[in-house]
C-alpha cells in the first residue's frame, strides 16, 4: 500500500510517500529514507522507489519524502540549508510517530550521500531514532559539496552570492551553514546500531569517510561495534540492478540480525 502524504514544516509543505505492507498484525518497523544534495524521494534511477518496494515486501514500512526546494515539496533551493533540513526531518519523525500501527521502538533512518550526513546528525540528537543505515554517506559536508560544485562555482557564490547548479540555486548561506555541521563527530553521541555500506568505486564521496565514521562509532563506550561494508565496482548512486540488489540485501540482512538481537533481549 502506498499513500501520498503532505507534512507541514515551517512555511513549507513536504511531499512524502508512505509504503506499508498489506498484511501484518504486529506493529510495523519503519524505515525513513533521506535523499541527498539536490535529490528527491524518487532517487536516481528510482533507487528509493525500488528500495521501498523491496522492504515492504519483507514486512517493513517505508517513508520517503522531498526536502523543501526538492522534488514535489514547496520552497526553492535558494532557501535550503542543512540546518533547515534537520528541522524538516524532526517534523517528519513527529508526524510518523503519531501514526497508529507504527512500531515506535523500531524507527530507522536510511540516508544516502548528503542524506547520510543528515541522518547521522539527526540520530545523534533524537532518541526516537533507534537504528541508522548509511549508504555512501557524506562525511565533511562543506568539503564534499564544494568538491561536487567545483572551484568555479564556489568562487561565483563567494562573489555573487549564489550559483545556478543544474537548475538549483545554491546560496552563500547554504555553504556557510554546511561548515557548522560535523556528522562524523556528532554520530558518536548515537548509541544505537549503525550499518554503513559504501560504493567501492564512488566517484563523488570518498570511501575514506566510511572508515572515519566507523572509527568514530567504535570509540563509543556502550555502542555496538560497527564494521563497514563495500559493494565492488559500484558507483555513488549504485546505478545497476546488481548494485541495488546487493545494497538492499546487505541492509536487510543487517536489519534482520539486529531485530533478532532486540527480540532476544
Amino acid at each position: 500500500m502506498q499513500k501520498n502524504i503532505t507534512i507541514r514544516s515551517g512555511e513549507n509543505n513536504l511531499s512524502g510517500a508512505l509504503h506499508l505492507p498489506e498484511y501484518r498484525e504486529e506493529a510495523i518497523p519503519l524505515l525513513i529514507f533521506i535523499h541527498g544534495f539536490v535529490g528527491s524521494k524518487v532517487g536516481e534511477h528510482r533507487l528509493f522507489v525500488k528500495a521501498a518496494r523491496y522492504f515492504i515486501e519483507r514486512g517493513y514500512g517505508v517513508f520517503r519524502f522531498d526536502f523543501s526546494g526538492c522534488g514535489e515539496s514547496d520552497g526553492d533551493y535558494a532557501d535550503v540549508t542543512l540546518t533547515n533540513q534537520l528541522k524538516e526531518v524532526q517534523d517528519v519523525v513527529d508526524y510518523l510517530s503519531s501514526i497508529r500501527g507504527i512500531d515506535k521502538q523500531q524507527i530507522s533512518l536510511v540516508g544516502h550521500s548528503m542524506g547520510g550526513a543528515v541522518a547521522s546528525l539527526t540520530a545523534a540528537s533524537d532518541s526516537r531514532i533507534k537504528q541508522l543505515i548509511l549508504w555512501s554517506p557524506v562525511g565533511t559536508p562543506y568539503e564534499d559539496i564544494t568538491g561536487i560544485l567545483g572551484p568555479k562555482a564556489v568562487h561565483e557564490i563567494s562573489r555573487q552570492g549564489s550559483h545556478d547548479y543544474h537548475g538549483f540555486m545554491i546560496s552563500q548561506n547554504f555553504l556557510k551553514d554546511l561548515k557548522r555541521h560535523q556528522p562524523i563527530e556528532a554520530i558518536r553521541s548515537f548509541m544505537g546500531p549503525v550499518h554503513i555500506v559504501h560504493a567501492k568505486e564512488d566517484e563523488q564521496i570518498s570511501r575514506e569517510h566510511t572508515r572515519r565514521y566507523v572509527n568514530s562509532l567504535n570509540k563509543r563506550l556502550n555502542g555496538e561495534r560497527v564494521i563497514e561494508q563495500y559493494i565492488e565496482q559500484a558507483d555513488h548512486t549504485f546505478s545497476s540492478y546488481s548494485f541495488e540488489n546487493e545494497l538492499f540485501d546487505k541492509s536487510l540482512t543487517w536489519l534482520e540480525r539486529n531485530s533478532v538481537k532486540e527480540f532476544a533481549l
